[in-house]
């Protein structure tokens, strides 16, 4: 589900308060927890160091009080007197006992055999390597029986000096430490000899503790050093914890509170700072139903103020660009349909006429073959700023596309109103246009359909305009022409055919052609021109007189013509290594093609394919097309003439071409035009053009071939004339591929 801004922000706050209170309260029981342990350290490391210290008194008691013990009298008469030994003896041991945890008390000679003893069953004391060492050194010493954990003190008794023998004690461990620790409730104390326990109190084996180990390394533990005694204590984790647990539930306690206030307070502080949001939201999508609702002012006075302005900008900058077109800034075909609806709707309230005029400039595809997109669309903006500044503020011009205009006259008397205006827009072309030091000579042709006779809507009047506007074209062109309703009819043809020609590219349903050139003089096959043709799925075999010049139009003759080049190449390829002699293989080419960026890579790969040699290729373009920029022309054709293909000028005569060009073209043959053959031997004009342009490529040493030879008369005439090279239907019509494969099998044979 959508959330709206304000309930994101409102989350947001609160979660980055409900993080920042997470943290603080991580911070605050790590804190606590480092407290609590430094803390609980210092009171187990006072209690251990208390409890030591009390052991340690006790134990430094019992051992003087041995030592007393040995130097009493009556103990030193027990080793002399035997009676005293038994009378008063056991009432000076039994009151020492008294209250000193003593398991046993022995007295032994210097032998370590027992003079006294308070157990039945006593160690061999002479095998203690304890009481030897003290009976040696009459020193008292003190050690741990681990296997009963019990503390022995041997005390040795001296006369005058000499050592008789020793008092061994035996204390019990767990009882004096029983005696003196046993005072805390809340933890654990352990009395270890390394790792064997020797007493511990309140020790539970399946609870966790926090413990404090006292080890004997200092002066001021001599006995637990000297015994080897660690002291342990500790409390549970349980108790450790509580107070920690107890930070942790205060803390989230008073984050529960936090987050409760933050929400509050995030809410209302998201309130008002999505209050101008919500309003420019609001006004967004308002606009986007009506175009002349602005999101400014919000009266905010801040960012958001600017935001709302520059979407304003934005806007209606971008709803220029939707209803202008981009390279002239003249309304674009939304807008001018737009103008003309609503000129419409005031038309009917007021009963007048209004026009629509269909504009397309004459040949400007030859403008952009030529000179490049970069100095066509130079030209279509002074077009327009020339045809803009002749039409009234009342009209209003667009442009469609490509080199396409439509004028909207608003409305007008009569039909020569209407002419005058026509007539005026069509006068500004009558001087030159100069741009980049080139002068240009631009003509337009127009269709007009005037409300209500043509159309009865906008979409109506353009489409029938723009009918008329190709029937001005097919009529000559740099005229205008009203619009008719067989137009209509023509008009659906014509787009009907263009997509039918693209299905063709598509679905190969194109055929090459070829028509044979003889020598006269033996009618010998040296070269075949390519043609082509178009097989109609539904009508069959299409003339190139009914599809080329619209393909030409369309830049559909490029696909056309690579095809034909990469079919014709790889045909023609393979008589040759069949052993057959078609001569040279001549291809058409327009300009249109000769301009393509990849016409040249596209040749040469095609050259690769096929395998054929390039001194079995010649490319025709005609004269026509050479000489509308005659300098280029010249540039493109040395870059297919650096190939080493041949090149050759068809329809040569008709396109008023100058020596000095002609000179400078690296053509290699000249094709006389069926024009001036066809009406020799009857027409003399022809007979002496034909002459003139034989003996002008003899001069230029050019070869040289007729083109329409359909008489014996015409070719007597061109052989005795010097031209010996032909192709007509006196010879050969254009054929298919098959019916040309049986001649070269023929010829062979």
């Amino acid at each position: 589900m959508k959330k709206s801004i304000r309930s994101k922000l409102v989350f947001a706050n609160s979660a980055l308060i409900a993080v920042a209170i997470a943290i603080m309260t991580i911070v605050v029981v790590v804190l606590v927890e480092k407290q609590i342990q430094k803390q609980t350290y210092t009171l187990l490391q006072s209690k251990a160091h208390i409890l030591q210290n009390n052991l340690e008194k006790r134990i430094s008691y019992l051992v003087e009080n041995t030592k007393l013990l040995t130097t009493n009298e009556l103990m030193i008469n027990a080793f002399t007197d035997y009676d005293g030994r038994k009378n008063y003896l056991p009432k000076l041991v039994t009151n020492f006992m008294r209250g000193k945890d003593v398991v046993s008390l022995n007295v032994v000679d210097f032998d370590g055999k027992a003079i006294f003893q308070t157990q039945k069953n006593i160690p061999h004391y002479n095998e203690s390597s304890q009481l030897r060492i003290a009976l040696a050194v009459g020193e008292t010493s003190i050690y741990l029986q681990k296997e009963d954990k019990e503390l022995v003190v041997v005390s040795p008794i001296k006369y005058y000096e000499t050592t008789q023998g020793a008092v061994v004690v035996v204390f019990d461990i767990a009882a004096i430490a029983k005696r003196n620790l046993a005072t805390q409730q809340d933890g654990f104390i352990r009395l270890l000899d390394k790792t064997d326990v020797l007493f511990e109190y309140n020790f539970d084996k399946n609870q966790s503790y926090k413990i404090y180990i006292h080890k004997p390394e200092s002066q001021d533990m001599p006995f637990f050093k000297q015994l080897g005694i660690i002291l342990e204590v500790g409390i549970p984790y349980s108790i450790y914890n509580a107070p920690i647990k107890e930070a942790i539930l205060i803390l989230v306690l008073i984050g529960i509170i936090f987050i409760g206030i933050s929400v509050f307070v995030a809410t209302i502080i998201a309130k008002n700072i999505t209050r101008p949001i919500l309003k420019l939201h609001k006004r967004v999508k308002a606009s986007n139903d009506d175009n002349n609702i602005l999101c400014s002012p919000l009266g905010t006075n801040d960012e958001l103020e600017d935001l709302a302005i520059a979407f304003d900008e934005r806007t209606l900058k971008l709803q220029y660009q939707a209803q202008h077109d981009a390279l002239t800034k003249l309304p674009n075909r939304i807008l001018f349909i737009d103008r003309l609806k609503q000129a419409i709707k005031i038309r009917d309230e007021k009963g007048d006429h209004l026009a629509v005029l269909f504009i397309d400039i004459d040949r400007f595809k030859e403008v952009n073959d030529s000179f490049g997109h970069t100095f066509g669309d130079m030209l279509l903006k002074v077009v327009s700023d020339k045809m803009e500044s002749n039409i009234s503020l009342s009209n209003s011009i667009a442009r469609l596309g490509g080199d396409e205009f439509l004028i909207l006259i608003d409305h007008f008397k009569d039909e020569k109103t209407l002419i005058d205006v026509i007539q005026k827009i069509t006068s500004v072309f009558k001087e030159p246009i100069t741009i980049e030091h080139h002068q240009f000579y631009i003509t337009i042709s127009m269709g007009i359909a005037i409300y209500p006779l043509h159309g009865k809507d906008a979409d109506a009047l353009i489409k029938n305009a723009d009918a008329a506007m190709y029937r001005a074209k097919n009529e000559g062109r740099n005229t205008y022409k009203f619009y008719t309703d067989d137009l209509t009819t023509k008009a659906l043809q014509r787009i009907t055919l263009e997509t039918q020609l693209r299905e063709a590219v598509k679905n190969d349903e194109f055929e090459v052609y070829l028509q044979p050139q003889i020598d006269m003089r033996d009618s010998k096959i040296i070269g075949m021109e390519s043609l082509v043709r178009w097989n109609h799925p539904k009508f069959g075999l299409v003339p190139p007189s009914e599809f080329i010049p619209l393909a030409e139009e369309t830049g559909i003759i490029i696909d056309i013509d690579k095809w034909i080049m990469k079919n014709a190449m790889k045909q023609f390829s393979t008589w040759i290594k069949d052993g057959y002699n078609p001569g040279v293989l001549s291809l058409n080419l327009s300009m249109i093609q000769l301009n393509h960026e990849d016409f040249i890579s596209f040749v040469k790969e095609s050259i690769k394919a096929s395998d054929i040699n390039v001194s079995s290729l010649m490319f025709e373009i005609t004269e026509t097309q050479i000489m509308r920029n005659p300098e280029h022309s010249i540039i493109v054709l040395n870059q297919l003439k650096s190939l080493g293909v041949r090149l050759a000028i068809d329809d040569f005569g008709t396109g008023h071409s100058s020596l000095s060009y002609l000179k400078r073209l690296p053509v290699d043959k000249i094709k006389i035009d069926q024009s001036f053959v066809r009406d020799i031997p009857a027409d003399k004009d022809d007979m002496e053009l034909t002459k003139a342009i034989i003996a002008l490529s003899s001069s230029l040493k050019l070869e040289l071939i007729a083109e329409g030879v359909e008489t014996k008369e015409q070719a007597e005439f061109l052989v005795e004339n010097g031209c010996y090279e032909a192709q007509g239907y006196l010879y050969y019509k254009s054929m298919k591929v098959v019916d040309v494969d049986k001649i070269l099998k023929n010829v062979k044979a």
